[in-house]
């Protein structure tokens, strides 16, 4: 039996806006709060909340046999409730129909599991695990780090943060021969499963679920079932993965139609089947050991060895996790947020170059015209933060000092006569 696998990645960052060295003290907001309301406004009417109904309704007619996944970081779930709390009431029905899981990730979609210290990723994984059940009633046992990334000292970190398995790329230069349709464990943490994401299967779903025209013709259908056809039988685990809104927007009603006829041959299979997460872990013995210490990834638009990233991301990077030391010294809740949306990782990623908002000089889709400038942008905002950092200290410092306690041995006793 072939176990197909669709896992769906919902991700919204909050968005910077522009933030010049003369904005640096003089108390800006860092967030284009007018742009993340219209984007989170848009993606619920038009992707998100029609497409959760369409499945919600064919999850009810498939009879248990259509199931999902889905990780939904936490910047996305902070601004459904911000923008959209009925967004997150419709998750919630398709969590309580038990054929749809949530997998985990880091809190804030965050770059933490590249620091030196890995103390911040812990934290980012206990803080989403929380989350997760808190909105859905559900502990994740599967682990999906922001795009994917992994290598050998995550499994470690997700292992000890009491995972079962983590999710990650099938990525040629870590798989080489071996293939990602079964289930492996890793070699430095021996209780953790890896899953892999299939590259081929996936981006081909992907591709023609962005194909409009293609998708309302009946060989489209034909194509992806072509790809799966010719994995090899004894081959029992495909995993798919796609962002959400690939669903939605343009052409849906055709997407919707296109998915369902997809459900439909994989449930009239004798020898396919669509499974959870939770059922392959339980069902299957990993095959063999995997690692490495090569960073892999994915992400949209860039290459599988995109990380640790260049020096423009790497300095940010760097000059970043200098800083939480000093943010875990303090109890301001708003610097607390602030430093957990500094650190997702969509900011990195504007700072390069095969960022899709450079790739034509038309593009007015950001607020950046180069890498340099997401660069310098972020290194205003991060000077800033640093700055109310240490601002609140002395404030904190200064509160103390003035409600200082008298110690016993300094109060004046009158004498006893």
């Amino acid at each position: 039996m072939k176990n197909i696998c669709l896992y769906f990645q919902i991700h919204h960052p909050f968005s910077f806006q522009t933030f010049r060295f003369f904005d640096i003290g003089e108390h800006k907001s860092y967030y284009d709060d007018l742009r993340i309301e219209r984007e989170i406004q848009e993606v619920s009417t038009n992707y998100y909340i029609p497409t959760n109904n369409f499945l919600l309704k064919l999850i009810h007619q498939s009879k248990g046999q259509l199931k999902l996944s889905f990780y939904i970081s936490g910047t996305a779930l902070d601004q459904f409730l911000a923008y959209s709390p009925k967004l997150i009431n419709s998750f919630r029905q398709l969590a309580d129909t038990g054929m749809v899981e949530f997998a985990g990730g880091t809190d804030s979609h965050s770059i933490a599991s590249l620091a030196e210290n890995n103390d911040e990723f812990v934290d980012q994984i206990y803080l989403n695990k929380e989350r997760i059940l808190q909105n859905f009633g559900q502990n994740p046992k599967v682990f999906v780090n922001s795009d994917l990334l992994f290598i050998n000292q995550i499994a470690t970190s997700v292992g000890k943060a009491g995972y079962s398995a983590i999710f990650t790329n099938g990525a040629k230069k870590m798989l080489q021969w071996r293939s990602p349709n079964y289930l492996y464990f890793s070699e430095v943490q021996k209780r953790l499963k890896i899953l892999f994401r299939n590259e081929v299967v996936s981006n081909e779903l992907s591709r023609l679920l962005g194909d409009t025209d293609t998708i309302g013709k009946p060989d489209s259908i034909k194509q992806i079932l072509n790809y799966l056809y010719a994995i090899k039988p004894e081959e029992p685990l495909v995993n798919i993965y796609l962002n959400y809104n690939s669903l939605g927007g343009y052409g849906m009603d055709n997407k919707h139609r296109f998915f369902r006829k997809f459900v439909s041959k994989i449930i009239s299979a004798p020898s396919v089947c669509l499974s959870l997460p939770s059922e392959i872990l339980e069902r299957y013995m990993p095959v063999a050991e995997i690692g490495t210490e090569v960073p892999v990834c994915w992400k949209k638009g860039f290459h599988s060895s995109y990380y640790p990233g260049n020096n423009l991301q790497k300095e940010a990077i760097k000059h970043l996790f200098k800083l939480r030391e000093k943010v875990k010294s303090i109890e301001n809740q708003n610097l607390k947020i602030d430093w957990q949306y500094l650190q997702t990782s969509d900011h990195f990623h504007l700072m390069d170059e095969n960022h899709p908002d450079y790739a034509t000089t038309e593009s007015n889709s950001g607020i950046y015209k180069s890498k340099y400038e997401a660069f310098i942008n972020y290194m205003n905002i991060l000077e800033d933060f640093r700055q109310r950092l240490k601002s609140e200290k002395r404030k904190v410092k200064s509160e103390k000092t003035i409600q200082k306690p008298i110690h016993f041995n300094q109060v004046k006793r009158k004498p006893v006569i």
